[in-house]
């Protein structure tokens, strides 16, 4: 009950099934060197991505610690500038109590004075600020986060 004509078609058929399976084998093929080539182009753009900011990062170190450089002679100055200002003013309180009452020891014990309270300023803020010190907030929050609080 085969009919030629039939199986003729069935035959075309088939050959036209392996024909357009080969061609979608082939274009699987081509998407996927296609995607190797992309891929290797990535990574080597990463790469080079990397390579520079590492370039980057130590210029940034070198200009960051010429700054710090920079700004220590800096401070330095401006403390000595300070401390001559300071000395300029207790000889000048010093001098102005001098005048006022000749004696020198008031004027000795005056400029002291006003040295020591200076200083038990400076302590106190000393220890103000080294209190600020530290992360105790974010190692409170840290603690909170992995829940390593024992209570």
């Amino acid at each position: 009950m085969n009919n030629p004509q039939t199986t003729a078609t069935k035959d075309g058929d088939a050959q036209n099934q392996t024909g357009q399976d080969a061609s979608q084998k082939e274009d699987w093929q081509d998407h996927i060197a296609k995607l190797l080539a992309y891929s290797e182009q990535i990574k080597d753009d990463y790469k080079t991505q990397g390579k520079l900011t590492k370039q980057l990062a130590k210029a940034e170190w070198h200009l960051s610690l010429r700054s710090l450089a920079l700004i220590t002679i800096l401070l330095g100055c401006f403390a000595s500038g300070l401390i001559l200002l300071w000395i300029v003013l207790l000889g000048a309180i010093g001098f102005g109590v001098y005048e006022l009452f000749a004696s020198v020891w008031l004027s000795i014990a005056t400029a002291t004075l006003l040295q020591v309270l200076g200083l038990i300023w400076l302590w106190k803020s000393a220890i103000y600020l080294s209190n600020k010190i530290g992360f105790s907030k974010t190692l409170r929050s840290l603690k909170q986060l992995f829940n390593l609080n024992s209570g």
